[in-house]
């Protein structure tokens, strides 16, 4: 997609996967209770979410949690920590790193381009992201590391509200940049029939547990790394590591645009 686009469909990233006509009936009364829901977000459609923007968004530079990456808004720069308590339990994924802090200009165009269908600046925001993955990040990345890029699912009713996967659109924009494959299709999303925002920690866990699957003809690549949009409480992307290392996978990095600062 050319910068600046409108998003468009992306059959590869529709996690409907095949279901035609008679999932998308179904779907159909559900899509006008939940629309307007959408519409206290649309203050965010007035923000800049130009591709000179997002180059411009400030990364995080404070420490953050060798394992799971979490931002603990010390302003320490450059400092890493012991593993934080959530990672007192290894997760599922071997790490998670994320660019931005969830805030500000970055929260706000994350919401215009997820809920007001603003274009989407999807090979920007991947150039920022290679440029950690080699830069601030690769003493972390083995040497040779090719991972094939999975973008996390979302619910088939927001994918028939938006028209698109943010984080199929930023994964699909990485591995053309780096040369990485694209692997839309390795991780269906069967479950979680709730939004996550708003849930309670307790509450996003039992929401998304069991709610990702790999399909049976299909075999997790041994590499992979893991793309959504933002991190907040690490759930859907345990549960996605779950249900690939079950699947076969090896080695998951978890990478996400933004994450919520503790």
């Amino acid at each position: 997609m050319a910068e600046g686009s409108t998003p468009r469909r992306l059959p590869s990233a529709d996690p409907g996967n095949g279901s035609g006509g008679g999932c998308r009936r179904r779907l159909a009364a559900g899509l006008l209770t939940e629309f307007d829901d959408l519409a206290s977000l649309l203050p965010a459609s007035r923000c800049d979410l130009s591709a000179a923007a997002v180059r411009g968004w400030p990364a995080y530079r404070g420490e953050e949690c060798p394992v799971c990456g979490a931002f603990t808004g010390s302003g320490r720069i450059g400092g890493t920590l012991l593993p934080c308590a959530s990672c007192g339990t290894p997760p599922s994924f071997d790490f998670a790193r994320s660019l931005f802090a969830y805030e500000g200009s970055v929260r706000d165009g994350i919401r215009a381009a997820k809920y007001a269908r603003r274009a989407v600046p999807a090979d920007a925001l991947a150039e920022r992201l290679l440029d950690a993955l080699h830069g601030k990040w690769g003493d972390r990345f083995p040497a040779g590391f090719r991972p094939a890029v999975v973008p996390v699912p979302i619910r088939p009713l927001k994918y028939f509200q938006r028209g698109f996967n943010l984080p199929a659109l930023v994964g699909r924009s990485l591995s053309r940049i780096a040369g990485w494959p694209f692997s839309p299709l390795v991780l269906r999303r069967t479950g979680g029939k709730r939004p996550q925002a708003g849930l309670r920690q307790t509450e996003r866990e039992k929401n998304v547990r069991d709610a990702f699957v790999v399909p049976p003809e299909l075999r997790p690549p041994p590499e992979i790394l893991l793309m959504d949009d933002v991190y907040t409480s690490g759930a859907t992307a345990r549960a996605c590591s779950r249900a690939l290392k079950t699947g076969g996978a090896g080695h998951i990095v978890v990478l996400t645009v933004a994450r919520t600062v503790l």
